[in-house]
């Protein structure tokens, strides 16, 4: 018995220093950002104020909040919806969204994610993590009362496509839900693929608050998870007030895979797509490649010749290409 109670102490005791050493760690202030990198041509024409975007709409997700999000009208009956990169909002995505419709290929929907410009009631932040999943399930409910009965393409750029690879891998009836899925230059974290740990300079990480967060986490402590974990490197010059330039611990884990990755990397359908640019700035094409086919990744992978990080949803090949595969995507 005295051993037990001796075990119990020490036990108690290190629980306690390890809750304690989290907190320190959670609570060190930011590190400060290094020098503005304008990473992505930010000051080039593509920054430019798009006036002729479809007005935002909003829908309620499953716990009342109002969530933003354009639409693009298509004779076609397929569903294209495109999820915007970090930082960014839908209307960013205009002229795939724009290019997609057009061409009659698909209705096109950009959503402005939780946490995002007009979208929530906080910036930067969400409820819980894998909230996204549910908001973009919601989404699809909301569609199809409308009336929009076609089947549903899951696209995304950046984060966006790293989120296209975690809504794969999610629990329930996904593959019944999405018809197919589009990747462009997916963010996949602790990765190769991420050029420099941090997208080429994109981004700050409070690596310590995200051990605590981890620590505390795992003790089933969430009281702490919306702190702001990760800031953006955009230049300041170049804010609109529509970017969104820091997140929240839980608002950062909804947005990419799994630690797992490679489980929801092998959740996509043979019949999915990732494109990634040869000249992409925040992410390795040759390492990406790599790191899909080591977890298995069933569908089509390309790189794109000479193609940057913002060019793979501006640039003519790229949106010939993501038009192609969603007009072949089969329609009842």
């Amino acid at each position: 018995m005295r051993h037990f109670i001796r075990g119990f102490i020490i036990l108690l005791f290190v629980g306690v220093a390890g809750f304690i050493a989290a907190i320190v760690a959670i609570a060190r202030p930011f590190p400060p950002m290094p020098p503005e990198t304008d990473v992505f041509g930010f000051s080039g024409e593509r920054e430019k104020l798009v006036t002729d975007v479809p007005p935002l709409q909003r829908y309620r997700a499953r716990d009342g909040e109002a969530l933003a999000y354009r639409f693009y009208d298509a004779p076609s009956e397929r569903i294209l919806i495109f999820v915007h990169g970090s930082s960014y909002h839908g209307g960013g995505y205009h002229q795939l969204a724009a290019h997609v419709s057009a061409a009659g290929a698909a209705k096109v929907v950009l959503p402005n994610l939780r946490g995002h410009y007009f979208s929530g009631r906080r910036r930067g932040d969400v409820e819980y993590a894998g909230q996204y999943e549910d908001d973009i399930i919601d989404l699809i409910r909301e569609l199809r009362k409308q009336g929009h009965a076609g089947p549903i393409v899951l696209g995304g750029h950046s984060s966006g496509g790293g989120f296209v690879l975690r809504f794969a891998g999610g629990q329930g009836p996904r593959q019944e839900t999405i018809a197919s899925y589009i990747a462009l230059a997916p963010i996949i974290p602790r990765t190769s693929a991420v050029r420099g740990g941090n997208a080429g300079g994109w981004n700050v990480i409070h690596l310590p608050r995200i051990l605590g967060l981890v620590a505390l986490n795992t003790l089933g402590v969430h009281g702490f998870d919306g702190l702001p974990i990760i800031a953006f490197n955009k230049p300041a010059n170049n804010w609109d007030g529509t970017e969104t330039l820091a997140y929240s611990w839980r608002l950062n884990v909804s947005y990419h895979p799994r630690n797992d990755y490679a489980s929801d990397v092998r959740a996509m359908p043979p019949g999915a797509l990732v494109l990634v640019g040869e000249r992409d700035e925040a992410v390795d094409s040759t390492a990406l490649l790599d790191v899909l086919k080591g977890a298995g990744y069933q569908g089509r992978a390309e790189v794109l010749e000479q193609t940057t990080h913002f060019g793979i949803f501006h640039d003519a090949k790229a949106l010939k290409t993501v038009t192609d595969f969603t007009a072949a995507v089969a329609t009842p």
